[in-house]
């Protein structure tokens, strides 16, 4: 006999509310993605100044949630089938949910520091924390491959209620909470940006209340609409009984879980206001992840056990928080990968394996997050990443309200609600981060300009003869001229940071490899190298070779991708590119001539990886937008020969040259 017989309230409840339970993963997740962390370190600084913005942040992303739902309970599809859909390029959203889910992935690394640490304050001994993280990293991976994963979930859920009550305790049976922080938080809600909260605004935007992970909400409806309707054709009005019967279910369990994420980050604002009243911390040092162990710390040791206590819920919660993380975003990027081979007509045979794949990836990229990157400034990185990519979905999702039934589409409320959301999103991401000022607003803007020149070049009569393979060597060398001054333009409006240049150099060599092939990529690589070469300095040589290869790489992608284009090839054709420069060829040889140190090598790469990436790949995309409808290439794919060069040369001198078609 199970125990909702013996208490029918409970099976009443269990029959009315049977979507209830989801929102405690949600708050798992949220609770332990850098979110007590980063409530520890604003406490500490600004006390609960800032309540405003978790009370914003949490309704816009409740909104958000609620508005998946809806689309989910309509349509019996999850949100990422309508991604996939979007009009456009093809399956640009896809390929886009791929990429912010891997970016988003790099905050594992600072999850997976931060559950060590705790262990190792737990545990008596001396740990090497890289040691200790892969071992919790390998013990995360095993409960997800096995049935494990079904009782820890629950076990996980118990343990969040269990801290969301103790801050209720706490916050009720503490004096100082009482008589100052209860009135600061009512100060608090009234909206204003304390000087220097530029960051931790950023941090409450993108990590308070969850990442993408919110996303997964409509993979978990998914799966309880299958099981209470299996049938794989369900009418309209079935869907509308299954959409009236359930939203208010769907609504009451995310705003569970979210009460329960505000008093958690309410509470631990306090815990690091209070904390660092009572440490020997002077006020405006900047904090490091050991002095917030410290300031929590010297809150709970006025209870019995208390500090034990702390670092066990701690330690626990992060751990979960890692396992549903990686669930999380594992199970999407499979969801996503399924929808896109079955747009393509290539279904997926067997989604274990995609999902392991997916997987083993993202716990990679968390480990090398956390062996190479310093757990605060990865969450900060996130914090912008997520703050900046839940606008644009925030937009996405408008669209897509606007496609649904409408019994199912928000109301104006709603609409406004999250285009307000989203845009102070995005507004906060870009304008209150100083060093999206300084560097990456005028690198996106010079990059904009190179754009209209590649716009211009994309519709020049010489582009369609050269893509077509009827182009004459005098379209190539114009090609080789504009190219060439896209790569130099490049460096002369990056970014000037002292021993080297934040740039998007490559972009010109990379697309001229595209556009030419091997060789025409190679040559426009050497412009722009040799224009780096003029500038001096000690990453000089390392970036002259690096845009050669950059050419010379994507000539020959072009070719085995045989003349055909897609975003994610070219993001790749990025990433590679990048990867090639700052990974391989500028570490080797600054390490084998001497010209720098390990650790100097390091700080550049760590510099300007993040950015270079993102803007080479931003500039393909823009390529891509601007050729989209050309469905291949067959320029590129000409083998090089004397024999060829020589009949160009022929073709080019001979007074009766055809040019080619002239028409527009």
């Amino acid at each position: 006999m199970v125990l909702s017989d013996h208490f029918p309230f409970m099976k009443k409840f269990k029959e009315k509310f049977v979507f209830f339970g989801p929102g405690f993963l949600l708050a798992i997740a949220a609770a332990g993605e850098a979110g007590i962390a980063d409530a520890l370190e604003i406490g500490a600084e600004f006390g609960v100044s800032l309540t405003w913005i978790v009370v914003l942040t949490l309704l816009f992303k409740y909104a958000f949630t609620t508005g998946i739902a809806r689309y989910t309970l309509s349509t019996g599809n999850t949100i990422y089938q309508g991604i996939v859909s979007l009009p456009g390029p093809k399956h640009w959203g896809a390929y886009f949910t791929i990429f912010a889910y891997l970016l988003e992935s790099i905050g594992i690394g600072s999850m997976l520091y931060f559950t060590s640490v705790f262990f190792d304050y737990l545990i008596p001994g001396t740990f090497l924390l890289l040691l200790l993280g892969s071992i919790l990293l390998v013990l995360a991976l095993i409960i997800l491959r096995t049935h494990l994963y079904h009782h820890f979930e629950p076990i996980m859920a118990g343990i969040v209620l269990l801290i969301g009550l103790f801050m209720v305790f706490f916050m009720i049976d503490n004096p100082m909470i009482q008589t100052v922080i209860l009135p600061e938080i009512a100060n608090g809600l009234i909206p204003s940006i304390p000087e220097h909260s530029e960051k931790s605004i950023l941090a409450i935007l993108g990590v308070v209340g969850s990442g993408l992970t919110l996303m997964l909400y409509s993979v978990w409806l998914e799966k309880k609409i299958r099981n209470i309707a299996p049938k794989t054709e369900v009418t309209g009005e079935e869907r509308k009984t299954i959409y009236t019967t359930y939203l208010k279910s769907v609504r009451l369990d995310i705003l569970f879980g979210f009460i329960l994420v505000f008093l958690l980050t309410i509470g631990f604002l306090a815990v690091g206001y209070l904390g660092m009243q009572a440490s020997l911390i002077p006020h405006g040092v900047e904090l490091t992840f050991d002095m917030l162990m410290t300031v929590a710390m010297n809150f709970f040791r006025v209870f019995p056990f208390g500090k034990q206590l702390m670092l066990l819920l701690f330690a626990l919660l992060f751990f979960g928080a890692l396992v549903v993380s990686l669930d999380a975003r594992a199970s999407a990027l499979t969801k996503v990968i399924k929808q896109l081979r079955i747009e393509s007509g290539k279904p997926v045979k067997n989604s274990s394996i995609v999902y392991n794949i997916c997987l083993l990836l993202i716990s990679t990229i968390g480990l090398l997050a956390m062996i190479f990157g310093n757990p605060l400034e990865i969450q900060l990185f996130v914090a912008m990443s997520c703050a900046i990519l839940f606008g644009l979905y925030g937009f996405i999702l408008i669209y897509l309200n606007s496609k649904l039934p409408e019994y199912a589409k928000g109301n104006r409320l709603w609409v406004l609600f999250i285009s307000i959301g989203s845009a102070l999103s995005i507004y906060f991401a870009f304008v209150l981060e100083g060093n999206i000022l300084s560097t990456g607003v005028p690198l996106l803007k010079n990059l904009a300009l190179v754009l209209i020149i590649l716009f211009l070049t994309c519709r020049s009569k010489m582009f369609k003869r050269i893509v077509s393979g009827n182009g004459a060597l005098t379209d190539k060398v114009w090609l080789i001229l504009i190219l060439g001054t896209v790569s130099i333009l490049g460096t002369l409006w990056g970014i000037n940071a002292g021993d080297y240049i934040i740039n998007f150099r490559d972009v010109g060599a990379i697309v001229g490899g595209i556009i030419g092939g091997p060789i025409v990529g190679g040559i426009i690589g050497f412009i722009g190298g040799i224009y780096r070469l003029t500038l001096g300095g000690a990453t000089a040589v390392p970036c002259f070779i690096a845009t050669v290869v950059a050419g010379v790489v994507s000539g020959f992608a072009i070719r085995i991708w045989k003349g055909k284009r897609s975003i994610l090839k070219l993001i790749i054709l990025a990433i590679v590119a990048e990867c090639l420069h700052l990974l391989v060829i500028f570490p080797t040889y600054e390490i084998l001539f001497g010209t720098m140190g390990a650790l100097e090598v390091w700080d550049v790469i760590r510099s300007t990886i993040a950015p270079m990436v993102g803007v080479t790949a931003f500039g393909l995309l823009g390529f891509f937008i601007f050729t989209w409808k050309i469905s291949q290439f067959t320029g590129p794919l000409e083998r090089f020969s004397l024999t060829r060069l020589k009949e160009d040369i022929r073709k080019l001198t001979s007074r009766d040259t055809d040019d080619g078609d002239d028409t527009k």
